[in-house]
């Protein structure tokens, strides 16, 4: 499709500036020289026969190592296609020409006579074109499509460029060649790679990629152990790089109470695992090495544990008491999952804990919000709700309390 246009306001500006630069230098006259006729209305069109789409020209002055703004503005020129740029009245027609592309490639012509020749054409229009349309049809969007005649390691640039092929979506392939045989690579937004080798794109109409033939990761195995006191309803163990949690690798079944189970799952070392008890709380831990630790034993504080396969709970490590600060210590047979320090008879206040739990076992600093604010109401809530309240403890007397 050819394209015209009167110039933009960019391309008047662009112009004139190289117009005044290639413009020859004189002495000052002694008398008014006769006046020139005015230069003739330039323009140049592009013809792009390449695989890409052309994104931005620019003009300069021979060997000048100037640059001119971006000709085409907000235009582009696509795949077999024309476009034409109004240069207006410019006095000059011998120019340096860059051709930008998509993947980010430059073409350069050195001293082109637009006066003499104002097509430029990119690409060899005697190529037959060749397409091809590239289906997805796994459940991942695929990030980079590469093409070889001469197949690994020279793969090439990616054919896709900014692009992707959602799930179940479609992507035409373009190329200009004679050739006919090509070995053709997808990467998948996990990373992984899938070869079509060999193909005959002249006599196909369509090439799919479903994940049948992509590099596995390897599989991972551990074995997990609950010893909490309450039934491990889902268990989700993914690689660290991704994004989402992925499916429960529990299948809908139940971890209880003193019974172990292998969960598995395909990937590196480094995994995250979250566990959701029956009741809807759950605990996580992010950066595991399932490589070096292969038995989890799932117990009241395995989120701290520096020893992840030890069957006893892990006990509270002191800590360096505040002055006057009060101690809670969970003495119950459920996490903790909400503090409360409020005036006597007044509102509750800000939880203490935040996002955070207070295992069973465990210990929590908590301070006066000033010297003045000793006394306060002292509600705990467990995770199966259940609340407990202590009236006028004093948060400066720097003892211990259990809540159970």
């Amino acid at each position: 499709m050819t394209t015209f246009g009167p110039p933009t306001r960019g391309a008047l500006a662009a112009l004139a500036l190289l117009a005044v630069l290639v413009a020859p230098v004189r002495a000052q006259p002694l008398a008014p020289a006769p006046s020139s006729p005015p230069a003739a209305e330039r323009a140049v069109l592009l013809q792009n026969e390449t695989d890409l789409v052309l994104m931005q020209f620019f003009l300069s002055p021979p060997d000048s190592g100037l640059r001119s703004p971006d000709l085409l503005g907000a235009e582009v020129v696509r795949p077999a296609s024309t476009h034409r740029i109004n240069l207006g009245r410019v006095p000059a027609c011998v120019f340096d020409a860059v051709a930008r592309f998509a993947d980010g490639s430059e073409e350069v012509r050195h001293g082109v006579d637009l006066c003499a020749t104002p097509r430029l054409v990119f690409g060899d229009p005697s190529l037959p074109t060749l397409q091809v349309v590239v289906a997805n049809r796994s459940q991942v969007r695929l990030r980079e499509l590469y093409v070889s005649a001469g197949g690994p390691p020279d793969w090439g640039r990616d054919r896709l460029g900014q692009a992707a092929i959602p799930p179940a979506g479609r992507f035409l392939l373009r190329m200009r060649t004679r050739d006919c045989v090509f070995d053709l690579r997808a990467v998948y937004d996990d990373g992984r790679g899938e070869v079509r080798g060999r193909v005959d794109l002249c006599g196909a109409r369509e090439i799919a990629f479903d994940r049948t033939g992509s590099d596995r990761a390897p599989m991972r195995r551990i074995v997990l152990a609950n010893r909490h006191l309450a039934t491990v309803r889902q268990v989700y163990l993914s690689p660290s790089s991704d994004s989402d949690w992925g499916p429960d690798r529990l299948n809908a079944a139940m971890l209880a109470v003193d019974e172990d189970t292998t969960v598995e799952m395909e990937g590196a070392c480094l995994a995250d695992l979250r566990i959701v008890f029956a009741e809807g709380a759950a605990e996580e831990r992010r950066a595991l090495d399932i490589c070096a630790t292969t038995r989890i034993v799932l117990r009241p504080g395995w989120v701290v544990a520096e020893r992840l396969d030890e069957e006893e709970p892990v006990l509270p490590e002191p800590a360096a008491q505040a002055p006057g600060a009060l101690r809670l210590r969970n003495g119950g047979g459920l996490p903790i999952i909400a503090v409360h320090a409020g005036p006597p008879g007044g509102p509750r206040g800000e939880d203490r804990l935040g996002d955070d739990i207070l295992p069973i076992g465990m210990t929590l600093e908590i301070e006066p919000a000033d010297a003045e604010s000793c006394a306060a109401d002292l509600v705990a809530v467990f995770r199966d709700g259940r609340e407990v309240l202590r009236r006028g403890v004093d948060l400066c007397a720097g003892e211990e309390i259990e809540i159970r």
